[in-house]
């Protein structure tokens, strides 16, 4: 897990992963924000959903090594694009949760989530969309795009 740093002032963004990124979108994303020399932090939860299971990173070292893991590849790809990257890996109850408790915690200016679907009807009444939670719970500005239809679709592993 790697620290959180940087020079004051400098704009942080916060960027939650899961099992798929949109190179495009996303970097049509930071270009269109401009913002000179962002620091741009690639976020993973590890999600321990039962109450009984202690939170204790120890006991999840393999999930979080693979959960690491899979940040290296986009996180080599924006720094040959000319961005300064950094990856954190936490373990919480919930993915939303720990998305929110870092995005108010770790001094973010900005938290850019990737959506794979946008609910409607019944769906959007009983399923909690984590991005929906972040944008209601965050401090900081939530801004979130549609992946591309192929990558929608994909399943995770």
């Amino acid at each position: 897990m790697s620290s959180v740093s940087g020079k004051a002032g400098q704009t942080r963004i916060l960027l939650p992963l899961s099992d798929f990124i949109d190179k495009n979108r996303l970097f049509k994303a930071l270009q269109i924000l401009s913002t000179k020399n962002p620091i741009i932090v690639l976020f993973r939860v590890v999600e321990v959903p039962r109450r009984t299971t202690p939170l204790d990173p120890a006991v999840w070292k393999d999930d979080i090594k693979r959960a690491e893991e899979s940040l290296t590849e986009p996180a080599e790809w924006l720094k040959r694009e000319g961005y300064s990257v950094e990856t954190k890996v936490v373990t919480s109850r919930d993915t939303a949760d720990g998305i929110v408790l870092e995005a108010n915690n770790g001094g973010y200016s900005l938290v850019l989530m990737t959506k794979r679907r946008i609910r409607s009807g019944w769906g959007a009444v009983f399923h909690k969309s984590i991005s929906e939670e972040v944008i209601r719970y965050a401090n900081p500005l939530v801004l979130s795009f549609l992946a591309e239809p192929e990558l929608r679709e994909r399943k995770p592993k």
